[in-house]
């Protein structure tokens, strides 16, 4: 593959890719926010299952918007679906930041989950169909580095208006509270990402699905997918063996799903369920619980994401090499055993009169460090792995409606334990909490040990396994 070709390929990838930006950024935006959108000068005033239900609407959206995009992208394109996306999310930043009331904020949140929904499940599927087999595992990465990049890019963003007014109550521009900027600060990446995708070429899996074969092959050969293009065209032509992809595809007599499909739920429902998205999601109101002050409380989760970064970064480089499976175990391990250290930390410290936890020295060090070190030990291992992962491990004829299926899974395991996450901390305990989470680590060690297959190097159309012994 030359020069100009593998640069192409790249410039494709990272664009398709933005769609993981703002997945992250609408994401962890809402960490900076919630405290005042929570407290009485907001005019809110929300309760615990209130605050739970505007953190967690995002989630449900999402699961909505991943459940549709495999069927709109199967009917109009992957690219038409991107700039969807993209157009929900910049409309939701603006009127987030412009909403008065609970229910306006819930409404416009749930617009920017449909955009989050339909980004992750499109962006992975995307480059997934567009990567030749011994690069897909790296650029296929990139979405997750998005993502890590999309969450620094939300905290940061956070923490510099906060920098510049004083608190996230305070009045910025144009008579609107700090906190309303928070949000409409995603309309700038929202819009970038939205005049990128108009650039990009379409899917050639998705031509070849709808007779436009010309069109894919002139696509293989731009952006150096294959080797052999035209050889390419007739084992994709195989693979669907004349048959345009529909939802009735993902069915089994047997399992009423197939096997194939009710593994990537479980693992996309579960990793949610294990309490990853709430590290970011309350960071700040779990720091000021333990007695970090606001503007460091803040700034932690900043420090985090970073870290996170350069853990993606390393898995990115090693995904290739050392494959899915591996990178999966021992990432499930590493949050198994943090998981239990937090909860162990949690456990020593005593309730005050307000509410909070009071940690002594040692055992706040201990919390702080295993509560990020689980976010840590995520970014390197399942963030990397998990989107190549489900974009891999369906066969060409049910990719883009399996992965939306186990997207919306993965969105609606967020939504639960999300909206839960207030009340477990009132009725468990951050120590009852962070020991439940073990829990279901525990059982994504089984998961992985007993039924996850190596997906490494294999081309797309040769995933029959797919649909036979998993």
């Amino acid at each position: 593959m030359s020069t100009s070709t593998q640069r192409r390929l790249l410039q494709v990838s990272i664009a398709a890719a933005l769609g993981g930006f703002l997945f992250g950024f609408d994401v962890a935006v809402i960490n900076g926010a919630i405290g005042s959108v929570q407290g009485s000068e907001s005019g809110f005033e929300l309760n615990s299952f209130m605050t739970g239900l505007v953190v967690a609407i995002v989630n449900l959206g999402a699961a909505v918007g991943a459940w549709f995009a495999g069927q709109f992208s199967n009917k109009y394109g992957r690219v038409k679906v991107m700039v969807t996306a993209a157009i929900l999310l910049g409309i939701s930043a603006l009127m987030s930041g412009l909403s008065f009331g609970p229910w306006q904020l819930i409404g416009w949140r749930l617009l920017g989950g449909l955009g989050v929904g339909i980004s992750a499940v499109v962006a992975p599927a995307y480059i997934a169909e567009i990567a030749p087999a011994d690069k897909r595992g790296r650029l296929g990465t990139l979405q997750q580095l998005a993502i890590g990049i999309g969450i620094f890019g939300a905290f940061i963003s956070n923490w510099i208006l906060v920098k510049i007014s004083g608190s996230a109550d305070n009045i910025l521009w144009f008579g609107l509270e700090t906190w309303r900027w928070m949000f409409m600060s995603e309309l700038l990446p929202a819009l970038i990402y939205g005049l990128l995708a108009l650039k990009l070429p379409e899917s050639p899996r998705f031509l070849v699905s709808i007779g436009k074969e010309d069109e894919a092959l002139r696509i293989l050969r731009s952006t150096g997918s294959d080797d052999n293009p035209e050889e390419r065209i007739d084992e994709i032509n195989r693979s669907l063996n004349g048959h345009r992809p529909r939802l009735a595809d993902l069915r089994d007599d047997k399992y009423i799903l197939r096997p194939v499909v009710w593994l990537a739920l479980a693992f996309a429902f579960l990793i949610q369920m294990a309490g990853i998205n709430n590290i970011l999601l309350y960071a700040t109101q779990l720091w000021e619980t333990v007695g970090f002050s606001g503007n460091l409380s803040i700034f932690i989760p900043v420090v985090t994401s970073v870290i996170g970064i350069v853990m993606t970064l390393v898995g990115m480089s090693i995904i290739d090499r050392v494959g899915r499976r591996p990178l999966l175990l021992w990432g499930a391990i590493g949050m198994f055993v943090t998981m239990v250290m937090s909860g162990i930390s949690f456990s020593q410290g005593t309730v005050t009169a307000d509410g909070n936890l009071d940690l002594s020295g040692a055992w706040a060090l201990i919390a702080l460090t295993s509560v990020h070190l689980v976010y840590i030990i995520f970014c390197g291992t399942w963030g990397v792995v998990l989107w190549v992962f489900l974009g891999e491990i369906f066969p060409n004829l049910i990719r883009t409606a399996g992965l939306g299926l186990a997207t919306a899974g993965n969105w609606i395991g967020g939504t639960l334990v999300t909206l839960l996450f207030p009340t477990m901390m009132e009725k468990l305990g951050l120590a009852g909490t962070y020991f439940s989470y073990a829990v279901v680590a525990a059982v994504l060690i089984w998961l992985v040990v007993r039924h996850i297959p190596e997906t490494k190097g294999r081309e797309l159309e040769d995933m029959k396994f797919s649909t036979s012994n998993s």
